[in-house]
């Protein structure tokens, strides 16, 4: 059935390449056509396989119940009536269950995934192949002038993948495992950018910061695709100790326009495109009568209820002739200075960094001026510092799990509310670490 599926799109690409005679509306007509093809063929093998299991465990029942062993019974009902219900997953098998029911479990979930994946593959190589077509319909389109149909192609190519049930199944071919050697464990999101892996087990068959991870649609609470990590094993992923990180860039401003962004300035003269020593950026001065002039930069850091690291870089500029203000520095919720830094440094251009983990419930830094020795705010006059540019990036993250796996791919539990996920990892740890 496959290969005969496989063939006719084949030649429905052909077609396309070679002359317009297949027309848009053919093309999706056969597609589709397809499609149902092999989601008939899918439901009624899942339907021959569970009649099987449903005899197999009706069967398995009769010889249980002899034993009059009520203990032994229960679980093999439960397993009779959520097969019955078509509960997917399947509920977890009690540890109490007798080896001869977990065999048939394992064995039954095993053909199941069998079926969904080749079901999967049709499907996949469908979508290509119909990808393909669109795309010769496109370039023939063009050349002969059809602009608007052309458009439509295009509209109808790239609806294709994003298609659920086609994004659905390459999702589950990327679940089958790193070249079908790995098994996965896991699909974990990290806080911040709110990316989605699947965590596969590592060769010692553990999950570890050695785990390797596939990038996948992201499936919590909008589920929508939020971008791609370049991440390759989980401690890449979550910033672990002795990995490179693949970070999380939350705020990156070059301040030379007349946009400030995310900072928000309070009892602060703004004075956009300002020009100092060559550079140009964002003069800061204190307004008159002042009481605590400070800037807010809102949701850039990691709060401390989801744990992680984070690093501010900066260029800036203090005058020379500044007499009151030093300098300034950036805080979290707890009012101190992040990384324990002032940038105070004068007379020159400045790029500079500080480091910090998560320390306040609050996501957002505070911006305030560092005055000299002596100094109050009201001596403020005309001193000021220029900001250029303001650079915040996550590089250890806190993970929580999205869903978990079976020994057999089948999915134990799924959880697309973020605030009922459970943490698995913190700050670049496992919790239990």
């Amino acid at each position: 059935m496959n290969r005969s599926i496989l063939a006719s799109l084949v030649t429905l690409a052909l077609v396309a390449v070679t002359a317009l005679g297949a027309s848009l509306a053919d093309l999706q007509k056969s597609f589709a056509t397809h499609r149902e093809t092999a989601g008939t063929q899918r439901d009624e093998q899942l339907t021959k396989l569970e009649a099987a299991y449903l005899g197999g465990l009706e069967r398995y029942l009769e010889k249980v119940k002899s034993s009059g062993n009520l203990d032994a019974v229960i679980p093999v009902h439960d397993e009779i009536e959520a097969v019955k219900a078509d509960k997917d997953p399947l509920p977890k098998l009690p540890d109490t269950a007798a080896s001869e029911l977990k065999s048939m479990r394992a064995k039954y979930a095993d053909s199941r995934g069998k079926i969904l994946k080749t079901h999967a593959e049709t499907l996949g190589a469908l979508a290509d192949k119909m990808a393909l077509a669109l795309k010769a319909q496109e370039s023939e389109l063009t050349k002969a002038g059809k602009i608007d149909e052309a458009l439509e192609a295009k509209k109808m190519r790239e609806g294709l993948a994003a298609e659920v049930d086609i994004v659905a199944a390459r999702d589950l071919l990327k679940l089958g495992g790193q070249g079908g050697s790995a098994r996965a464990a896991l699909r974990l999101r990290r806080y911040g950018d709110n990316l989605e892996v699947l965590v596969f087990y590592d060769r010692r068959g553990k999950i570890s910061m050695d785990s390797p991870v596939v990038n996948v649609r992201e499936e919590t609470g909008k589920k929508k695709e939020l971008g791609d990590t370049k991440a390759k094993v989980l401690g890449e992923f979550v910033g672990a100790k002795g990995y490179e990180v693949d970070p999380y860039v939350s705020l990156h401003q070059v301040f030379d326009g007349k946009d400030s962004g995310k900072f928000v300035p309070n009892e602060i003269i703004t004075d956009f495109k300002h020009v100092e020593a060559g550079e140009r950026g964002l003069r800061l001065s204190i307004k008159p009568k002042a009481v605590n002039p400070c800037g807010v930069v809102g949701q850039v850091i990691p709060p401390a209820t989801s744990k992680g690291t984070y690093r501010i870089s900066l260029r800036y500029f203090v005058p020379k002739s500044n007499r009151a203000i030093a300098g300034f520095y950036f805080a979290d919720g707890t009012y101190s200075p992040i990384g324990g830094q002032h940038f105070e440094k004068s007379g020159k251009w400045e790029t500079a960094e500080a480091s910090a983990e998560s320390r306040a419930v609050a996501d957002g830094m505070l911006f305030y001026f560092l005055m000299a020795e002596g100094k109050k705010i009201a001596d403020g006059g005309d001193d000021y510092v220029v900001l250029r540019e303001l650079k915040v990036e996550h590089t250890r993250f806190a993970a929580y799990v999205q869903q978990r796996f079976g020994d057999h791919g089948e999915s134990l539990e799924a959880n697309d509310d973020p605030q009922k996920q459970t943490l698995l990892i913190s700050n670049g740890q496992f919790v239990q670490e």
